[in-house]
């Protein structure tokens, strides 16, 4: 059910209707890592849903927040009750175009070299966000890649003075995107 309205979501947040040229996944990945001295953690995301519109250029991604899998019980429970708060901001959302869209040959296969440029929501809070990644062309698919990093306090997001020094200031953002033609 989850997916159904994940999808129904994309494809109106997009206004795409089917046709040439679009590309959707409901199986994204979207990996965080916080390095410090004190401890890693890791924490991955397999239920993320984008929509690659590679006529316009677009890309939207859906990103259910309570779908991070943790190591550790106990830190998933933090990061949904009182980091994220995903009962009040059950989800973020990315909405963006690829900036230098007109270089990418969707008819020949290859791996081509972009920049996303769009508006992120996380934890009520929008913010633009520029990322280069790579936008792999295969026979019928493309996979969208991306690393960056991301400020939990640049969205709101307070981590407790306790905790403070076993969370890096910048999370590692890891997003890998298979789609197939919608």
């Amino acid at each position: 059910m989850k997916a159904i309205i994940i999808s129904i979501g994309l494809l109106l947040f997009c206004q795409i209707s089917s046709g040439q040229g679009k590309y959707m996944t409901q199986k994204g990945f979207i990996n965080f890592h916080s390095h410090t001295l004190i401890e890693d953690i890791t924490a991955n995301n397999e239920k993320v849903a984008a929509v690659i519109d590679s006529e316009k250029g677009a890309v939207a991604i859906i990103v259910l927040m309570n779908e991070f899998q943790f190591e550790k019980k106990l830190m998933q429970e933090h990061f949904n009750e009182n980091y994220v708060e995903s009962e009040k901001y059950p989800k973020a959302t990315f909405s963006g175009r690829i900036e230098n869209h007109s270089k990418v040959d969707y008819e020949r296969p290859g791996t081509y070299q972009v920049q996303v440029k769009g508006e992120m929501s996380i934890h009520g809070v929008t913010r633009e966000v520029v990322a280069k990644g790579t936008i792999e062309i295969r026979e019928n698919d493309i996979i969208a890649r991306t690393k960056f990093l991301l400020n939990p306090e640049d969205y709101a997001i307070h981590i407790p003075r306790v905790v403070r020094k076993n969370i890096a200031e910048k999370l590692e953002i890891t997003v890998e995107l298979f789609c197939p033609p919608l």
